[in-house]
């Protein structure tokens, strides 16, 4: 009998924060799928440096910008995804 590794669906991995430079809520990394999934949730599409990234637009209050997150997070895991959500962002803690 010759065991096999299980197969699994887990697409590339998206991470939300807080930037400490700029202060914004950003997320990075993910699929086209994800970067869709982030913008119906309220994140902008933004150019970075290497590839493109998303953040929720500037003035929004921190409750604001800690439900959208914890939404964002919760749609993209839905969907398959995998997440690191900054604890200080999850809005559920």
């Amino acid at each position: 009998m010759n065991p096999r590794e299980p197969d699994f669906l887990v697409l590339e991995y998206v991470t939300i924060t807080k930037d400490r430079h700029t202060g914004l809520v950003v997320a990075i990394g993910g699929t086209q799928q994800a970067a869709d999934i982030l913008q119906r949730t309220g994140f902008l599409s933004a150019p970075g440096l290497h590839r493109d990234y998303h953040r929720l637009p500037h003035g929004l209050p921190v409750e604001q910008q800690r439900l959208k997150a914890t939404a964002a997070s919760h749609a993209l895991l839905a969907d398959g995804h995998s997440v690191h959500l900054d604890p200080a962002l999850n809005a559920l803690a």
